[in-house]
């Protein structure tokens, strides 16, 4: 039984929207669009009203057409024709036949003013072979691109109709950017061009509103929205045909993209271009009548403008030249950091006393200096120099939510791919890391929480056989530990078999038969991290993607990071990133050892201790010992590590600099120590490329380079040594 009150109460109320349109009206067009959609959901519970289905949608598609048509009048008289017919037809106040008969003529119209809004475009612009031979032919993967794009579509029209009413708005016009290019980026990998080209049309005119380049104004928002709807048109086509790659292939060559993506660079030549006439004129090379002139010879000979100027030797190819390389860079968006009006402040009033720090110095300078002034202006310009550090490296943070954000879309994603049923949760998102940490921790973190839910988290069967919550639980959690971070990803699910990963390990010949009975658990994890190792009995479309773990510790070691794992079989495993907050300044001590200056993190040092030669004892296995504090202390010949030459230090004539790795102290042999001292870390290339336990290197005030360790590494290295 159709419920012919419902459906007559959303007719009537396109009806009372459609009469009482005026051309323009923006809102009032998505709202009629809206009613239709409502009405399309209602008809849609039955099969006996298809044709009816057809009508409305090609009533709701001529409502769209308003927003770009000239046509104002004809396009409304024929939509309210329509809707008054059809509320005729199921408030029953005329003959069902008499009514029928008219919706049909009005169908012919209704097609034939279509096509005529469409007008040249039907027809034109055929996409290039081989346009579509890059889709990717696997449904999951399209499906949950077509899921993404009607997300960030969604949330771009929400944000563009604030962006109406507030036009000056940064934040919004940010927002509606971010989705246009995150919708590009996901289409793009997987091939659909269309969708890839109309996104990245819109991100281009974008750019020119983020740098006002173009005002906001309503046919602005209204190319912006047609765009919208046609990449809904092109996801629905993906719906539609099941992900059927001929079929979706076939009807998107159906819908003309090229039009609107014409429409979009005419815009942007306009004005993202300045014309080599104008840079001309602006350098004095070319007066406002020699422009004029060239303009007008350009009409009739179809030249360009500076061929024209070079013709009639009113400038020289070097003018050319340099008025190309002045338009070309005012195409090149730029760069900005995000930075909040309370420190922007906070940064001009330390400024200002500097400046005035300075002023008593050349003052002292002229009048004769005090050693006691002397050091009274030395201490303040430290102390203003150490905020203006720490409040310059500030501006660099960003919240690591913005990362854990894009997680939850991956997490969420990768569930419904593998059919699990995964629920997250997230802490510690206000937690600040340094712009670089954050853009190269994203993909080992996507890596590990798609890991997590492919070989961690059980499917829900098996859950449920393992009296265990039907929903599995990833927790990731970001924390600060002085001057390091730690982030955490943690999964509810199976653990790790550490008897397999053993067993694997023998196979591959990288762990000896008699040594398995003692390896402790976290060299069993560190398997896991080396290339081409897999204890997977399955590659499904996750796990057999490319990358693996050891890309991923590779990545967190590039930024000074470490990976740590601990897990429990059947009940949890944990992956526990440890990352620096910076990779720029860091706080360390100065020794010299050898012939040069090293630079220990300062975090890892416990102490420093003078050894006493009563206190060192000669290891079982080789290697010393320091008894200190009614414990064993393993000493490390850093000089021999190094690789410093002849060198011959004896421990009871070096100090011992106490570090702390794992729980566990190692006392590093040094020749001296300067002190602890702020030092600004630089990326020394190649020089130390042979080396992992160098994290980079520094210059001194006196001109020296000091090289820093990565105390881990250099541990590691030292215990395979001995």
């Amino acid at each position: 039984m159709i419920n012919l009150s419902d459906i007559a109460r959303y007719i009537g109320l396109i009806k009372e929207k459609t009469d009482s349109l005026e051309p323009g009206d923006l809102m009032q067009i998505y709202e009629v669009k809206g009613c239709y959609d409502k009405l399309l959901e209602e008809i849609s519970y039955y099969p006996e009203l298809e044709n009816l289905s057809r009508f409305v949608k090609l009533l709701s598609k001529l409502n769209l057409m308003l927003l770009k048509s000239g046509q104002i009048d004809q396009i409304k008289s024929i939509l309210c024709e329509s809707n008054e017919n059809l509320y005729l037809l199921f408030s029953k106040k005329k003959p069902k036949k008499e009514v029928a008969a008219n919706l049909n003529q009005i169908l012919l119209r209704l097609k034939e003013m279509i096509r005529t809004q469409r007008g040249e475009s039907e027809g034109i612009g055929a996409y290039p072979d081989n346009y579509f031979a890059n889709i990717v032919d696997d449904k999951k993967m399209l499906a949950q691109l077509s899921e993404e794009i009607k997300e960030h579509l969604n949330e771009a029209q929400y944000t563009l109709i604030e962006l109406e009413y507030d036009e000056t708005n940064q934040e919004n016009i940010n927002k509606i950017f971010r989705d246009f290019h995150t919708i590009k980026g996901s289409s793009s990998f997987l091939g659909v061009r269309n969708v890839e080209e109309v996104a990245h049309s819109i991100e281009d005119l974008l750019v020119l509103v983020r740098d006002g380049k173009i005002k906001v104004n309503k046919e602005l928002i209204d190319i912006i929205f047609y765009g919208i709807e046609l990449l809904r048109d092109l996801t629905l086509i993906m719906d539609t045909y099941n992900y059927n790659i001929e079929k979706v292939v076939e009807s998107f060559k159906k819908v003309n993209i090229f039009n609107y993506v014409r429409l979009i660079g005419k815009i942007l030549k306009e004005y993202s271009e300045r014309k080599i006439g104008e840079i001309l004129q602006e350098e004095g090379k070319l007066n406002p009548a020699e422009v004029k002139e060239i303009l007008q010879r350009q009409v009739a000979e179809d030249k360009k403008f500076g061929e024209i100027a070079l013709e009639k030797k009113l400038i020289s190819h070097e003018d050319l030249k340099q008025a190309i390389i002045k338009q070309t860079a005012l195409k090149r968006p730029g760069l900005y950091v995000k930075v909040s009006n309370e420190r922007l402040n906070m940064l001009v009033d330390i400024v200002g006393e500097l400046v005035i720090v300075q002023s008593m110095l050349q003052q002292l300078l002229k009048e004769g200096m005090s050693a006691m002034n002397y050091e009274r202006l030395v201490n303040q310009h430290e102390v203003i120099t150490r905020n203006i550090k720490n409040l310059v490296l500030s501006m660099g943070m960003v919240p690591i939510a913005e990362i854990f954000n894009k997680l939850r879309v991956v997490i969420r994603n990768t569930a419904r791919e593998l059919n699990k049923a995964v629920v997250a949760e997230f802490s510690g998102e206000n937690t600040e890391l340094d712009r670089n940490i954050i853009e190269a921790i994203y993909e080992p973190l996507v890596h590990i929480v798609r890991n997590s839910i492919d070989h961690g988290i059980e499917p829900v069967e098996e859950r449920e056989n393992l009296k265990k919550d039907r929903i599995g639980k990833i927790v990731v959690s970001a924390e600060q530990h002085g001057d390091g971070i730690e982030i955490s990803v943690y999964d509810d699910g199976a653990g790790i078999d550490k008897e397999r990963i053993v067993r694997k390990a023998i196979q591959m010949g990288l762990l000896e038969e008699e040594k398995a009975l003692i390896v402790s658990d976290k060299e069993i994890y560190n398997f896991i991290f080396m290339a081409g190792f897999s204890t997977s009995q399955k590659t499904t479309e996750v796990s057999g993607r490319g990358v693996g773990l050891d890309v991923v510790k590779k990545n967190i070691e590039k930024i000074h990071g470490k990976v740590e794992i601990d897990s429990e079989r059947g009940k949890y495993t944990c992956f526990i990133i440890k990352l620096p907050l910076t990779l720029a300044i860091i706080e360390g001590l100065v020794t010299i050892i050898g012939r040069n200056k090293y630079i220990f993190p300062f975090h890892a040092v416990d102490e420093i201790v003078v050894p006493e030669s009563r206190n060192i004892k000669s290891a079982e296995r080789g290697g010393l010992m320091l008894v200190h504090r009614e414990g064993f202390i393993p000493v490390i010949i850093s000089g021999k590590i190094l690789g410093e030459k002849d060198y011959e230090s004896k421990v009871e004539d070096s100090l011992l600099v106490i570090l702390r790795y794992e729980k566990q102290k190692y006392g590093i042999m040094v020749d001296e120590v300067i002190g602890k001292q702020e030092v600004v870390m630089k990326n020394m290339g190649d020089v130390l490329s042979g080396s992992s336990y160098f994290s980079g290197g520094t210059i001194f005030g006196d001109g020296t380079i000091g090289v820093i360790i990565n105390t881990e590494a250099f541990i590691e290295t030292a215990k395979n040594v001995s």
